[in-house]
């Protein structure tokens, strides 16, 4: 009678814990208001232009036990790399130790769980009738952390001291009072702190904001509902990915390539993956690619390697439904420590979590490029093409530092050309920061064009998006600092495309003056100077000669490439009178073509 009793027991728990598909989107979708409420609040409440027009940040929960439950779009790269910030705090302060009101703050990628100093994290712990069940945590990019330069974003940093103040996992607020010493070390170390400060106060305003909405979720529910429900959503998670998984076929997909230099050096930088699949888990392991560089720009930390290849396989799932700790359980990685993908103390990293993060994601396209032919792109303009304009208000005398990601090609695809000024693969829901407003805000700059850049997109059947052409001028004397990507290896190319346009920053472009750079910093600029950012356009998907002769033509007449153009790339023959497409002329021209 006894184990009758116990087994019984045992069922009525389990049933219990068992959430039924509505609640549980209910739940889920519970959890997803509390994360873009977080989200509202940076927008309305941040000051600089990189968190309020870019959305350089995102807003992430966690359950008590530190395991992701709930994401805001926001950055992928910063999404699936919160759990190391995670692990970071309740390393060092256990959540058993933690009390209602306390705040901890990192940025630091060695001891810190960052992706790089600019993105500081702050983590607030969530109580409910006293006991801990959530942490909210949210990671924003501020525009100066210190460091040599500007922007604190060097590609050719040569090691992590450069890049400006490391802060390891810290309590930041004891029983809601800030310790003010932290704060203090923190200001003094940014050039632009009246900015900061603002962005700061936005990201503990979006915690309260955590909590107080995750009170409204908790009274609404209960806390056992809510945690039978996140039990659920994480295998739900999982299984997801590993259906996604399972759809590719078992065995072993290897690809490799080359980025660009490291900003010390211009050595190309050679990088591959191997992926092994087995039913439903994936093994990426990136062994063989360059060990660690002296440059800022060829190294990919381990915290962005893990989350630039979950981002990737994000990319075969509904992420809507999946994207919480569970979605991660099948995906096992690894990179030899010292390499370009595991580099160790104290290599400097901040600028490669665009251009070797990116590469990293393309490498996998071009893996699976065979097995998913119709989801897979071609080859896209690189990194986030960041610049940092910077110099001393003429009026005031005040620093002000202007920072930016830029758009570019993505490239083609199977049923459709590839998207035109578009952020990079890791950033997301990004936006440009409007002209309007950059000038506005910096009155030392002006924009003079911003347009898309002819004949940048890689020709194809379906040709990459096309780059754009952001020309300013500099009406105060000043510093620019740029990482830049794809001036080398161009956007790549797929089943015969051909590759885009390379990116560049040209100083002076039309004159004798003129220069172009990639990968620089402290490049001193008089007022007056033109200063021309250009991104490459994406790589082409398929045979161009194989393009729909009428869909050459509206890019003729959209003025993005010439009549020359037409014939001899797609062989399509356009009439320079009527503007019209010479069909027997066309047919000819490609049938000779082909050979």
């Amino acid at each position: 009678m006894s184990e009758a009793r116990d087994t019984l027991r045992e069922v009525i728990n389990t049933n219990q814990h068992r959430v039924d598909p509505v609640t549980l989107e209910v739940i889920r979708a519970g959890l997803m208001s509390v994360v873009h409420e977080m989200s509202i609040t940076m927008d309305r409440t941040s000051y600089s232009t990189i968190i309020r027009e870019v959305h350089d940040y995102s807003c992430v929960l966690f359950d008590a036990q530190g395991r992701l439950i709930a994401q805001a779009e926001g950055i992928p790269i910063f999404n699936g790399s919160m759990n190391f910030v995670i692990d970071a705090v309740t390393g060092r302060y256990p959540p058993e130790s933690m009390r209602p009101g306390d705040m901890f703050i990192s940025n630091d990628p060695y001891t810190g769980g960052g992706t790089h100093k600019n993105d500081i994290n702050i983590v607030m712990p969530i109580f409910w009738e006293g006991e801990l069940v959530m942490m909210s945590a949210s990671k924003a990019h501020h525009l100066d952390i210190g460091g040599k330069d500007p922007g604190s974003w060097s590609s050719d940093a040569r090691n992590t001291y450069q890049e400006g103040l490391s802060i390891p996992a810290m309590q930041l607020a004891r029983d809601g009072e800030i310790n003010e010493a932290i704060t203090d070390i923190l200001f003094a170390n940014m050039r632009v702190p009246q900015l900061s400060r603002g962005d700061f106060a936005a990201q503990i305003a979006a915690g309260k904001t955590a909590e107080l909405r995750a009170h409204a979720f908790l009274k609404k529910h209960g806390i056992a509902l809510f945690r039978g429900a996140v039990e659920a959503l994480l295998d739900h998670g999982e299984r997801i990915s590993r259906a996604a998984i399972e759809r590719i076929p078992d065995g072993v997909y290897r690809a490799e390539g080359y980025a660009d230099g490291d900003g010390v050096t211009e050595d190309p930088i050679h990088i591959q993956v191997k992926a092994t699949v087995e039913g439903g888990d994936i093994w990426l392991d990136y062994a063989g690619s360059d060990t660690q560089r002296s440059g800022a720009a060829g190294n990919c930390h381990w915290v962005n390697t893990v989350s630039g290849t979950r981002e990737f396989m994000m990319f075969l799932t509904d992420t809507a439904l999946g994207g919480n700790e569970g979605s991660y359980r099948p995906i096992h990685i690894d990179a030899p420590a010292g390499s370009v993908f595991r580099p160790q103390y104290p290599a400097p990293v901040t600028t490669g979590i665009g251009d070797m993060c990116t590469r990293l994601i393309e490498l996998l396209f071009q893996a699976f490029a065979e097995v998913f032919p119709k989801e897979v792109i071609a080859g896209t303009f690189g990194t986030v093409h960041g610049m940092t304009l910077s110099g001393f208000d003429e009026e005031t005398g005040a620093e002000f530092v202007h920072f930016s990601p830029y758009a570019g090609g993505w490239g083609g695809r199977a049923e459709t050309d590839g998207n035109s000024a578009m952020v990079s693969l890791i950033s997301g829901d990004n936006f440009n920061i409007p002209c309007e407003v950059m000038e506005t805000k910096f009155p030392g700059l002006l924009a003079e064009s911003y347009k898309l850049r002819d004949d940048s997109a890689g020709a194809g059947r379906h040709r990459g998006g096309w780059g754009v052409n952001y020309d300013y001028r500099m009406l105060w004397p000043g510093e620019i600092t740029v990482a830049s990507d794809r001036d080398k290896f161009t956007p790549y190319g797929l089943f015969g495309g051909h590759s885009g346009a390379a990116s560049g920053l040209i100083v002076h472009p039309g004159t004798e003056r003129e220069r172009a750079y990639a990968r620089d910093s402290g490049i001193a600029v008089e007022a007056g100077t033109v200063l021309s950012h250009r991104t490459a356009g994406g790589g082409g998907y398929g045979d161009p000669l194989e393009r729909e002769p009428q869909a050459v033509l509206d890019d003729v007449l959209d003025e993005f490439i010439t009549i020359d153009v037409a014939a001899e790339t797609y062989g399509v023959m356009i009439d320079p009178q009527s503007m019209q497409i010479d069909l027997p002329a066309t047919e000819q021209r490609r049938m000779r073509e082909l050979g």
